[in-house]
């Protein structure tokens, strides 16, 4: 009897670890073919392009074409993704009125009583027919467009400036922004930044875009001590040059973790994919509470569809009650 019941404890061993042997692979096989993902929920969006990748792109004009002289490029933003996600400006149009009772308010399509739609692109969109953006109307035209401009003290957006041409043709209001990475040096960064963007009244106020910089990491690869004191020195510069404090782009996760109580005094264009805004933000401007920071810019979906654009884009909120407070004044 007692090797009966030796035995069938080896048997039981033997099978609970081929059981749990046998799940290990299914999970390794699911992850490797994206059909469960794992440890990406803050960057996600996160890739990189190379020289090679970008060669391949569709005919771009050869004046925006212009690779910088560094191999690697972010191409888009690391915000997380978050259960129910708006991914058309038609739901998150909906989603604005229940939230902030605007049902009984005049807010049919085309009219702008409380707020703007704008796009965030980069050479990620790769060529833009900006005529096209601009006639893209339902259920609210495009507004506003922010540009990647440099990426840390030496890499320029490849289609850079001629984004910011073409939308300042096409009659769209337009923002520069540069992608700050942790180890290159905030005065290097400032200054490459500032001899790229001309800005000029009634263009958008400088934006600073603070994330991970990385893949594979949760953290910023240097103390958070070390990361506000350069952000200081980096948003000091650019408030110098022009004159205005910048705006800061961030998701809620990071700032939360990283920048609350630092930064508190800036205005924020904030991300969160979801059917819930950011804390603190509002459309009305009679608001009966005013929360810290200030948010200026949801930008509530990066799969976006519009006219002019090949696949998918970056897509914010603006509340008009706000849109003074981002423009260069006159």
């Amino acid at each position: 009897m007692r090797k009966r019941e030796m035995y069938r404890r080896i048997i039981f061993v033997m099978l609970l670890g081929f059981f749990m042997m046998s799940t290990m692979i299914l999970v390794i096989l699911l992850h490797i073919t994206g059909i469960v993902n794992f440890g990406q929920t803050v960057h996600e969006h996160h890739i990189y392009l190379n020289q090679n990748t970008l060669k391949g792109q569709e005919n771009p004009d050869s004046s925006q074409f212009q690779l910088a002289n560094q191999p690697l490029f972010f191409a888009g933003h690391s915000t997380p993704g978050e259960s129910g996600e708006i991914t058309h400006r038609g739901h998150h149009y909906d989603s604005i009125l229940r939230m902030f009772n605007l049902q009984d308010e005049a807010w049919s399509p085309g009219h702008q009583t409380h707020g703007y739609y704008g796009i965030d692109v980069s050479h990620w969109q790769n060529a833009i027919n900006w005529s096209q953006v601009e006639s893209d109307s339902l259920p609210h035209k495009i507004d506003f467009t922010l540009i990647k401009a440099t990426q840390g003290s030496k890499a320029t957006d490849p289609y850079f400036q001629g984004n910011w041409k073409a939308a300042g043709k096409a009659g769209i209001l337009r923002g520069a922004y540069h992608f700050y990475q942790y180890k290159d040096p905030p005065l290097d960064q400032a200054k490459h930044y500032i001899k790229q963007v001309n800005l000029k009244a009634n263009d958008i106020i400088p934006i600073l875009d603070i994330e991970l910089d990385c893949t594979g990491c949760t953290s910023p690869e240097i103390s958070n001590k070390l990361m506000i004191k350069n952000l200081k020195i980096y948003l000091g510069a650019i408030e110098d040059h022009f004159q205005v404090k910048p705006i800061i782009y961030t998701y809620e996760a990071f700032y939360q973790s990283h920048l609350k109580g630092h930064f508190d005094d800036y205005i924020y264009w904030m991300a969160k994919f979801s059917n819930k805004p950011p804390k603190s933000f509002t459309v009305k401007a009679d608001s009966a509470t005013f929360l810290l920071p200030e948010i200026a810019m949801w930008q509530f979906t990066d799969s976006g569809k519009i006219k002019g654009i090949a696949g998918k884009t970056d897509m914010s909120f603006l509340p008009a009650t706000l849109k003074d407070n981002i423009l260069i004044p006159d």
